[in-house]
């Protein structure tokens, strides 16, 4: 029984690190704004970047923090912490999640569902170019 178990769970593991690693995007920046760089760091999953042109952009202002720059910069009309979880960015999503207001956070603990057959069939990775932009 254990033996079985233990067969099914790295069967399961197997199938989920295949699925993980289907799709690959790569960030382009609209404009050379610090935004859109935090935007791209966001998503690459880049979080030494991105905490230091957040420091950079809080840099001589007593308003901008990290805070702020967490809640009022948005990434391709998301919140910045949406944008690094909708790109499965799980490091700067982390990060960012901290920073985010109340109302905008993304419950971390959450069940995932994924189709096996779906799992098995995607043999080929594709990356998805995405064009990134920030407002604030």
């Amino acid at each position: 029984m254990m033996k079985i178990l233990t067969l099914t769970l790295a069967m399961v593991l197997t199938l989920t690190s295949l699925n993980a690693n289907a799709t690959q995007y790569k960030f382009i920046a609209a404009d050379r704004s610090i935004e859109t760089k935090m935007c791209v760091y966001a998503g690459n999953n880049n979080t030494v970047k991105l905490k230091r042109a957040i420091q950079y952009h809080a840099m001589g202002s007593t308003i901008n923090t990290k805070r702020f720059a967490v809640n009022n910069i948005t990434c391709n009309d998301l919140v910045m912490a949406h944008f690094a979880h909708k790109y499965d960015a799980s490091d700067t999503f982390k990060f960012l999640n901290r920073f985010t207001a109340q109302k905008n956070k993304i419950p971390t603990t959450s069940v995932e569902i994924k189709d096996v057959a779906a799992v098995l069939n995607s043999t080929n990775e594709e990356t998805q170019i995405i064009y990134v932009s920030s407002t604030k």
